[in-house]
Order: C-alpha cells, then structure tokens, then sequence
C-alpha cells in the first residue's frame, strides 16, 4: 500500500512539474526509457545532467568574471547548457535559478523512486 501511495505522489508531483513548466516532454522521453532491468536509470541520467550542467554553470560563471569577457566561450558554454547562446548577465542568472530549481526537482524526483524501490524490495523479501 505505502509503494502505491508512494507511486501516486510521485505521478502527482511530476505532473505538477510538468503544468509549472519544469519539466518537458524531454523527461517524458527519458522516463520512457527506464525498465525493470535498470530501475536506477533516471537516477543515473539525473545524476549525470546535474554534474554536466554545474560544471557548465561554473565554467560560464569563471568566464563572466573575466575583466575582459571572452563571449566566444560564454556563447558556447551557455549554448551547451541552454541550447541557445546567451551574451547577457540576466540570462545567466536566469538561468542558473532555473536550473537550481530542475536540480531540486529531479532530486526529488529520483529519491522518491529509490524509497518506492527500497520499500517495494523490504516487502518482497518478507
């Protein structure tokens, strides 16, 4: 029952996640993609997302701290992050609250999971 209950609040909150714009038809796909073979593989593809987009997030930071900005690798930087070039402080900023709220919702996201796996292996094994 509590896996059930587990289940629905995680239904729940992704597609409150999906209604504030948080999450895409791109986190769709990738759901898709997990199996009962790997049932760690959002996990793991969050996981790898975040690590990828910090990095670029500090990268994009080091590079605007510059006396002189070198926009050629702040474009490309924030291009690889976004999908699109930026060559404003704004933007940036924008982006890095944006992605700080991705990162607590796919958290989320991905410790519910392993609580409903936790939770559905302590019963198979009663």
């Amino acid at each position: 029952m509590v896996g059930t209950d587990l289940r629905q609040q995680l239904r729940n909150y992704i597609q409150s996640s999906h209604e504030q714009g948080i999450l895409d038809e791109t986190f769709d796909r990738v759901k898709n993609l997990e199996s009962d073979g790997n049932p760690q593989f959002l996990s793991e593809i969050f996981s790898m997302f975040c690590h990828d987009a910090e990095n670029g997030i500090a990268e994009l930071a080091r590079f605007l701290d510059e006396p002189v900005i070198d926009y050629e690798n702040v474009s490309a930087f924030a291009h690889q992050l976004k999908g699109s070039s930026s060559r404003c402080f704004e933007a940036f900023d924008k982006v890095k609250r944006e992605y700080c709220i991705l990162r607590d919702n796919l958290n989320f996201i991905a410790q519910m999971e392993k609580t409903i796996l936790t939770n559905e292996a302590r019963r198979r094994s009663q």
